[in-house]
């Protein structure tokens, strides 16, 4: 008798790849590194097969195996792709933020429009107290990408931090407008027009019950038209800023405001002023509420 036996057909390269791939998307990160192993076995000069792996590891805060197969990725293709981005990561994770410096710095020198990159060496050179450096990296990501929410938040929590308030209230407030479903931002920006009002009911020659007043040029639901309309008033000269409030049915309102006057008289000869000067028809209401 001849028997014949046909083995299960093996994965190729590809499909391992492919199903690693697939399953690190899927958050399936053992089953990920699984077929990445399977992968290396069958091709072990394969790179790509460690760094993906790599990345598997991180997800499940395996941060030493991750880097000991980034560092061998290295070996192999020192070039590729994202991988000094993902060390600088896991040596960030790891508190090790001179080496995640190291490999963010080589990163960027690959590809200097990688502003994911300048965010993250700015979140290392602020663990080191850095701030100032940290700042010139957001600067340069902004720059890279003026849209990047995460990194207008965090140039903002560094200014206030140092003590620029008003400019990190303004960086909250762009935030806030850019992603009003985000609470990080006007959080924040709730905190320091909090604060802001703490001290001044705290100056011994204000009454406690002292109120200001601003003028309301405009309210919108879009955030595109409070915008439009702040850029028309500030080329006319009025220092418009847009204030965010949600209403009692959780609707997220960007108000246009103008000026803090300390008496509604005041704030009507403003009001009279801006009327002559543009479009607006602007109406009084208390500082920084409804």
């Amino acid at each position: 008798f001849l028997i014949c036996h046909v083995p299960a057909m093996a994965k190729t390269g590809k499909e391992l790849f492919d199903n690693g791939v697939r399953l690190f998307k899927q958050g399936q990160y053992q089953k990920a590194i699984d077929e990445f192993s399977a992968l290396i076995k069958l091709d072990p000069e394969n790179a790509d097969a460690y760094k993906n792996r790599g990345v598997s590891y991180m997800k499940l805060k395996k941060f030493d195996m991750a880097i000991k197969d980034f560092q061998k990725a290295e070996k192999i293709f020192p070039e590729l792709k994202g991988l000094y981005s993902n060390l600088g990561v896991a040596w960030y994770y790891k508190k090790n933020y001179e080496k995640a410096i190291e490999n963010y710095d080589t990163a960027i020198s690959m590809n200097p429009g990688n502003y994911v990159a300048y965010f993250n060496r700015a979140l290392c050179l602020a663990e080191l107290d850095g701030t100032d450096r940290a700042l010139e990296d957001l600067d340069k990501t902004l720059e890279l990408n003026p849209d990047f929410y995460w990194a207008i938040c965090y140039k903002a929590d560094l200014l206030n931090l140092t003590g620029k308030n008003d400019r990190a209230a303004s960086l909250y407030e762009k935030a806030a407008a850019l992603k009003p479903e985000n609470g990080y931002a006007l959080d924040r920006l709730n905190e320091i027009r909090h604060k802001a009002a703490a001290r001044d009911k705290s100056v011994p020659a204000q009454s406690p019950d002292k109120k200001f007043y601003s003028l309301q040029a405009g309210a919108f639901l879009h955030r595109q038209n409070a915008f439009r309309m702040k850029t028309t008033l500030a080329g006319q000269g009025f220092d418009a800023k847009i204030l965010i409030l949600k209403d009692n049915k959780n609707r997220t309102w960007y108000l246009v405001r103008s000026g803090k006057f300390s008496n509604r008289s005041e704030a009507e000869k403003a009001a009279a002023s801006m009327k002559k000067k543009s479009e607006a028809r602007p109406v009084i209401r208390p500082f920084n509420s409804w």
